[in-house]
C-alpha cells in the first residue's frame, strides 16, 4: 500500500474526524518534558559543579542567569522562526540546539565555558512556547486550546519533576558531565519524531481526513481564515504591522498580565523557602518540603483551568467569559487567598492558604495561552514571544524586589506579612490587566487587507 505523501493531502476517508491533532498536543508535551529535563537538572547538580569547577556562589548564579538573558533576547527572534520557516523546521532545530549546549554544560571546565553553553541554551529554549503556541493555533479548534494548553505547560513541571529525582539518583553513580550527556539525547531523539510526523498545517498531514480538517477549520475564529481557508493574506509592512500591536491595548493587557504572574510565580522558586524559615522559624527541610504544596497547587491549577476554559467557551461562545472572565475571577482569589495567609496561625496553615490561591494561579495559565492565540491572528509566534518576554522580566525583578523587601524587614525588625501584602497587590494588578483584555480584539488589528 502507498503511503500518501504531506505534498499531495490524502483524504483517508469519510466519517468520524481522524485524532492527529490529539498526537500534536502529546508530541508538543513531551518537547516541552524534554526542555525541561535539560533545563532543571543544572540546579540539582548545582553544588556538584561548584565543587568541581571551583565556583563560588555568586559565579554560580551568574551561570543560572545566563539562561534567562538568552531566553529574554531570543523569545522574538524564536517566534519569527517559527512563523517564517514553519514550527516542522523550526522546532527540531530549536530542540537539537537546546541538546548540543545541554553536551557543551557538561563537557565545561571553566565559569566562562559553562556560562557561554547556559546562554546559548537559553537562546535556543526562547523559541519553544512561541512556536508552540503557533502550532496550537493551527491544529487546535478555539474551543479545544484551553485543555491542550494546560496540556503542554503541564508537562514542563512533569519535566522538572523527573529532572530533580531522577538527577539526584544518578549523580552519585555516574557524575553529572555523562548524566547531561544522556539526558541531550532526548531532544535529538525527540527532533527526528518530530520532524518525521508532523506537518505545519493539518491539510498537509497525510494522517488527516476531509473531517479532522474541516473540524478544524470550522474551529478558527474569523481573524484566523480567508473564505478559501487558506492563511489570511496581510500587505502591510513589517513596521505598520509592528505600530499597529504597539497601539494594541490587547497586547499591553496580555504582556501585563503575564508580567505580574511570573513575578508572583518567581517567588516560589527563589525566596519561598526563605521567607518560610524568616517569618515562621522553620529548619531548611521543613520550609523544603512545604514548597512542594504550592508548586503542586499550580500544576493542579493549570490542568483544571483548560477544562474550565474550554468548557465557559463551548457553553458560551464568549472569549471574554471564557479567558478574561476566568483569569479575573481567578487572580482575584490567588489574591485574596494570599492576603489571608497574613492571619494564618500555624505555618501549615499559611502554606495551605498560599497553595489554595496559588491553585489559582494555575487556573489563569490556561487563559492566558488561548487569549494570547486569540488576540495573534496569522502572528501567534512574534505575539506569544512578546507576552513571554514580558513574563521573563517578572522572573527577573521578582527576587530582586523581594531580596530588598527582605533586607528593609530584617533592618527594620518590621512585620514579615509586608511580603504577602507585596504579592497579594501584584495579583490585584494581574486581575485588572486581564478585566481590560478583550480577546475578540487581535493584537494587529485587521488581519485582511482589501485588494
Amino acid at each position: 500500500m502507498t503511503v500518501p505523501s504531506a505534498a499531495a493531502p490524502s483524504r483517508i476517508r469519510p466519517g468520524d474526524p481522524t485524532r492527529v491533532r490529539y498526537l500534536v498536543v502529546l508530541l508538543l508535551g513531551l518537547a516541552a518534558f524534554c526542555a525541561y529535563l535539560t533545563r532543571v537538572c543544572i540546579s540539582t547538580a548545582a553544588t556538584t559543579i561548584q565543587s568541581e569547577l571551583g565556583l563560588s556562589n555568586e559565579r554560580m548564579g551568574s551561570v543560572f542567569a545566563a539562561f534567562s538573558l538568552g531566553y529574554f533576547l531570543f523569545q522574538a527572534p524564536g517566534g519569527w522562526l517559527g512563523n517564517r520557516f514553519g514550527c516542522r523546521a523550526a522546532l527540531p532545530a530549536l530542540s537539537v540546539a537546546w541538546s548540543l549546549c545541554t553536551l557543551w554544560s557538561g563537557a565545561a571546565h571553566s565559569v566562562g565555558s559553562l556560562w557561554s553553553a547556559r546562554l546559548g541554551f537559553g537562546l535556543a529554549q526562547a523559541g519553544l512556547v512561541p512556536c508552540c503556541s503557533k502550532v496550537l493555533a493551527d491544529w487546535i479548534p478555539e474551543s479545544g486550546r484551553g485543555t491542550a494548553s494546560a496540556l503542554v505547560a503541564s508537562s514542563m513541571s512533569v519535566g522538572a519533576v523527573l529532572a530533580s529525582g531522577l538527577t539526584a539518583w544518578l549523580l552519585p553513580a555516574a557524575g553529572w558531565r555523562p548524566v547531561f550527556a544522556l539526558y541531550s539525547l532526548a531532544g535529538v531523539v525527540w527532533a527526528i519524531l518530530f520532524f518525521a510526523v508532523f506537518r505545519d498545517r493539518p491539510e498537509e498531514h497525510p494522517w488527516v481526513n476531509a473531517s479532522e480538517a474541516g473540524l478544524i477549520e470550522a474551529g478558527r475564529p474569523p481573524h484566523e481564515v480567508r473564505a478559501d481557508g487558506a492563511a489570511p493574506a496581510d500587505r502591510r509592512t513589517g513596521l505598520a504591522v509592528a505600530r499597529a500591536m504597539l497601539r494594541s491595548p490587547s497586547l499591553w493587557a496580555i504582556c501585563s498580565q503575564s508580567l505580574f504572574r511570573s513575578f508572583g510565580y518567581a517567588f516560589f522558586i527563589t525566596w519561598f523557602p526563605a521567607y518560610l524559615q524568616y517569618a515562621h522559624a522553620l529548619r531548611v527541610t521543613e520550609a523544603g518540603m512545604l514548597t512542594m504544596i504550592p508548586l503542586a497547587g499550580v500544576v493542579a491549577g493549570s490542568l483544571a483551568g483548560g477544562v474550565i476554559v474550554d468548557r465557559i467557551m463551548r457553553r458560551t461562545g464568549s472569549k471574554r467569559l471564557s479567558r478574561s472572565g476566568t483569569a479575573t475571577a481567578a487572580m482575584v482569589l490567588c489574591g485574596a487567598a494570599t492576603l489571608a495567609a497574613a492571619w494564618a496561625r500555624s505555618p501549615l496553615g499559611a502554606v495551605l492558604v498560599i497553595s489554595f490561591g496559588s491553585f489559582f494561579m494555575g487556573v489563569s495559565g490556561p487563559c492566558a495561552w488561548a487569549g494570547t492565540m486569540d488576540i495573534s491572528g496569522r502572528y501567534t509566534a512574534i505575539v506569544f514571544a512578546l507576552m513571554n518576554m514580558a513574563g521573563v522580566v517578572g522572573d527577573m525583578t521578582s527576587p530582586v524586589a523581594v531580596g530588598y523587601l527582605f533586607s528593609y524587614v530584617q533592618q527594620s525588625a518590621g512585620d514579615w506579612n509586608w511580603i504577602l501584602f507585596l504579592f497579594a497587590g501584584i495579583y490585584g494588578a494581574a486581575a485588572l490587566s486581564w478585566a481590560v483584555l478583550d480577546p475578540s480584539r487581535p493584537a494587529a488589528g485587521s488581519e485582511v487587507t482589501p485588494s
